[in-house]
């Protein structure tokens, strides 16, 4: 055997223990999370599955999923007192009522947001009892590349039934609440600003830390893996066991982040809803701005 040959098998070797050790980065049997071609086997399968297209009117009409129905972010929130609040129960009940959604259904979301209007619709249905809902990683990119069949023919399911339970108060967190934490800090509960760093610049919540929600997709905009968010956010600063009170502009990024922190095994989570809008409004207790920092647009809600 010649040393060139030797060294082909070697390399051929080592292809193949690398392989066989590559991480898998795809959602297999997750809480919140599911894969674009599962949830379209499981669409065509079974008939207690709805999919949800959360991109707005506009872009439904142009071209969706077959089967999808339209569901826009804006039927589940509210102006007043805060803007891009969650609406009230018999609200959310009104709406999953009037797009023919009930709780026995199986939910996957999708966007073209990177999650954020998916997830928000996600934490929604969470917040008030459904327990079957998903979020399509990859959104409607990941669709179109696992051959979902497009249309522009609306979807238009029959009024169904909706009781929902209480909302889980766990779940969320008030400004009185955020503002009692500030004045006594307790051991093990953080504060995570989701936002962009211009955002940041401009002024935060006292002791919150900042890691932007876009820091929690890989470049092609499909979720980090559980593994590798976990040890991102370690090196950041939050343990598992830690309390993580998480919000952005109007906690709409914040769900994103709060569904993968689930994935990655971190199990107290709450959402401050009113979110900076809440807090910019009510409170002078708001960080100095960073002078020498940029600052720019916000890089969404």
């Amino acid at each position: 055997m010649t040393k060139r040959h030797l060294h082909i098998i070697l390399l051929c070797i080592a292809m193949v223990i690398l392989s066989s050790c590559a991480i898998d980065t795809t959602y297999s049997g997750a809480m919140n999370v599911i894969e674009a071609s599962d949830a379209l086997e499981n669409f065509s399968a079974q008939s207690n599955v709805i999919i949800i297209d959360a991109r707005g009117q506009e872009a439904y009409d142009k071209g969706h999923l077959k089967g999808a129905i339209c569901l826009s972010t804006e039927t589940l929130v509210k102006s007043e007192p805060v803007p891009m609040t969650l609406v009230s129960k018999e609200t959310f009940e009104e709406v999953m009522q009037s797009h023919g959604i009930s709780p026995e259904h199986v939910v996957y979301i999708y966007d073209d947001n990177v999650g954020v209007s998916a997830s928000r619709i996600w934490w929604t249905m969470k917040v008030y009892g459904h327990q079957n809902v998903q979020i399509i990683n990859g959104g409607s990119t990941a669709v179109v590349k696992a051959e979902g069949e497009l249309t522009t023919e609306a979807t238009k399911l029959p009024v169904s039934t909706y009781t929902a339970s209480d909302l889980d108060a766990s779940m969320i967190i008030s400004y009185e609440e955020i503002e009692a934490l500030i004045e006594s800090p307790k051991e093990g509960v953080k504060l995570l600003d989701v936002r962009s760093n211009a955002e940041y610049a401009e002024g935060f919540i006292p002791g919150a830390i900042l890691y932007p929600h876009t820091l929690n997709l890989y470049s092609d905009g499909t979720f980090m893996s559980a593994r590798d968010l976990g040890l991102f956010y370690k090196d950041a600063g939050f343990k598992p066991s830690d309390e993580i009170i998480v919000y952005c502009k109007s906690s709409f990024r914040a769900t994103q982040t709060v569904a993968l922190l689930e994935e990655a095994g971190f199990t107290n989570l709450k959402i401050y809803d009113g979110a900076w809008l809440e807090w910019s409004s009510r409170s002078e207790n708001i960080t100095p701005v960073i002078e020498t920092a940029p600052v720019g647009e916000s890089d969404g809600s």
